[in-house]
């Protein structure tokens, strides 16, 4: 089997892979895991608060804001914040990680893996959400693979040696932007263990007093920014309650509230509970493909695939070590993960593929295939059978989604008989190593027909609109309820802080009583039964969002009658 391509087939797989990324970006509104992030980045655009985001106010410390910076400046040059431009810079950290991927692969020899390591990686599970959500690990994904390529091209240098260190260091040091110390931790632990097996003691010593110069050089201007921001205590709850404190004793309830699900897990955590479904629909490959790696006289040698193992190694024993553990966590492991993926298959079915590793292929590919086929005819049964899953959000959007999935049946029973004819003319191995990116191809018009019908039910949006009237009309808005995430989503949409208010105490009575003019506030339905206990009869009203969703029918606009 040819391992490099052709310069029509390096076209299309690039323009494949740049549709895949950009699908699912622009094409629907802001959802709870976009929430928060996304109203931070309006804030930071509107108050041109650029030193540290802030939410309703309140400077956000907990992580280094370079996914909120960059999606800031792309905000301002587009002169909007939308859903789409804060999603944005995701996507594009997402399908850089990817990019660096494959010229990994082209620096083993194996391009053609490279390419196909991109989709497969692409369409997992977990890489596909998080490179199209407002938060911060695709940016740490992307700058751990450019370091780790950066160290590479330099210890492989035979010119310009110096100054490829010199680019590795600069990367390595600015990926605390991205999330902060496990950047770093990542990154730097990897290349010392690989250096130290190497025995290149001068390499490491040099290298790594070089990193602690150029580090304090990098983080210089954002501290003495924090500092005359917040003083003393901005700087220690950014490097030290919320670095170390998160990675050693994140049970401390002193620590900041973090919405996500980061309190202690057991060891195996990631093994057990993350890695076999975030993984999919790709997870039995990883089992023979790591076999392949990792086993003793694996064929796959050579200090790159070294460097490789070590960085996988070395990012999952930090992972397991920290007491906040979360799935996102896992995904800057994703790229070379799957670059060993494509790797193991190109030999597997180069030199015939052992029964272990066929079957492995063979249900892999066989689930996705039969998926492929059927999802556009459960789409269209939903769809006639008025499913509280996909509700039609107006006319026609129904039709065209329809018409999308027809397309997207048309094209799997076309790639099935391409499919077959490859493998009745003995290019069976080829069929195998593509397959990856047709089935993401096939995804495409899928995805496409799904999102709008799904997001009529997660959008908040046409409530919000309600809300914007009343604003209109002079009326003051508070929200009432303790999730961060539904509060940023009425931020983000209203374009305003909102004052947080109550419903266990007087506080939402005094917000619509006690003060002068019209007033309202934003009710989850869950609370109305407290509130309104704690309200005068006959004096409030209630607004609702008309033909909406899930999302907006969990929402209420309780109104004084002023």
């Amino acid at each position: 089997m040819q391992h490099s391509m052709t310069r029509p087939e390096r076209f299309l797989a690039a323009g494949l892979l740049a549709a895949l990324f950009a699908a699912g970006v622009f094409d629907h509104s802001l959802w709870s895991n976009d929430a928060r992030e996304g109203a931070m980045i309006r804030e930071m655009v509107r108050e041109g608060a650029w030193v540290t985001p802030s939410f309703n106010g309140t400077p956000y410390l907990e992580k280094p804001p370079l996914l909120h910076w960059t999606a800031a400046v792309m905000c301002h040059a587009a002169g909007a914040v939308t859903e789409g431009l804060v999603r944005f810079p995701s996507a594009l950290y997402g399908l850089g990680a990817v990019a660096i991927a494959v010229a990994l692969g082209c620096r083993l020899g194996r391009e053609r893996a490279g390419w196909v390591s991109a989709f497969l990686c692409a369409t997992s599970i977990l890489y596909a959400e998080y490179s199209r959500v407002v938060l911060t690990d695709a940016a740490l994904a992307f700058m751990v693979m450019l370091s780790f390529y950066t160290f590479w091209r330099a210890y492989s240098a035979t010119a310009r040696r110096t100054s490829w260190y010199g680019l590795f260091l600069v990367v390595s040091a600015l990926s605390f932007y991205a999330k902060g110390l496990i950047g770093p931790g990542f990154i730097w632990v990897a290349v010392a263990v690989f250096l130290a097996l190497r025995r290149r003691w001068r390499l490491l010593i040099g290298l790594a007093a070089a990193f602690a110069a150029v580090f304090a050089l990098a983080l210089a201007p954002w501290v003495y920014a924090l500092w005359r921001k917040g003083g003393l205590e901005y700087i220690e709850t950014a490097f030290w309650a919320n670095q170390f404190g998160r990675f050693f004793s994140f049970s401390d309830p002193a620590l900041p509230e973090d919405p996500y699900r980061v309190h202690k897990q057991p060891v195996w955590f990631y093994l057990s509970r993350v890695l076999p479904v975030r993984l999919l629909p790709w997870t039995l490959l990883a089992i023979p493909a790591l076999a392949h790696w990792f086993r003793p006289g694996s064929p796959v040698r050579g200090d790159l695939p070294a460097l490789l193992r070590t960085a996988l190694v070395a990012m999952f024993v930090i992972l397991h070590a920290s007491s906040a553990k979360a799935a996102c966590y896992v995904l800057p492991l994703f790229p070379i993960v799957f670059l060993m993926i494509a790797v193991w298959l190109e030999d597997a079915l180069d030199s015939g593929p052992s029964r272990f590793e066929r079957t492995a292929i063979g249900l892999t590919y066989g689930a996705i295939g039969a998926t492929l086929v059927l999802a556009p005819v459960a789409c269209a049964v939903a769809l006639g059978l008025a499913s509280p899953f996909l509700v039609d959000p107006g006319p026609g959007v129904a039709a065209r989604s329809l018409a999308l999935e027809a397309l997207a049946l048309g094209m799997a029973a076309a790639a099935a008989m391409l499919l077959w004819r490859a493998w009745r003319n003995g290019r069976a191995a080829m069929a195998g190593m593509w397959f990856p990116a047709l089935a993401a191809v096939l995804l495409l018009p899928h995805a496409m027909a799904l999102v709008p019908l799904y997001d009529f039910q997660r959008t908040s949006k046409p409530f919000a609109d309600v809300v914007s009237r009343e604003i209109g009309r002079g009326r003051s808005i508070a929200f009432a309820g303790s999730v961060s995430r539904d509060r940023g989503e009425f931020m983000f949409h209203l374009d305003r802080r909102l004052e947080q208010v109550s419903v266990t105490n007087d506080q939402l009575r005094s917000f619509l009583f006690d003060g002068e003019g019209p007033a309202g506030v934003i009710l989850p339905v869950r609370n109305l039964a407290p509130a309104a206990a704690r309200l005068p009869a006959g004096r409030f009203r209630l607004l609702r969002a008309e033909h909406a969703g899930d999302k907006c029918s969990d929402f209420l606009l309780l109104v004084n009658d002023r």
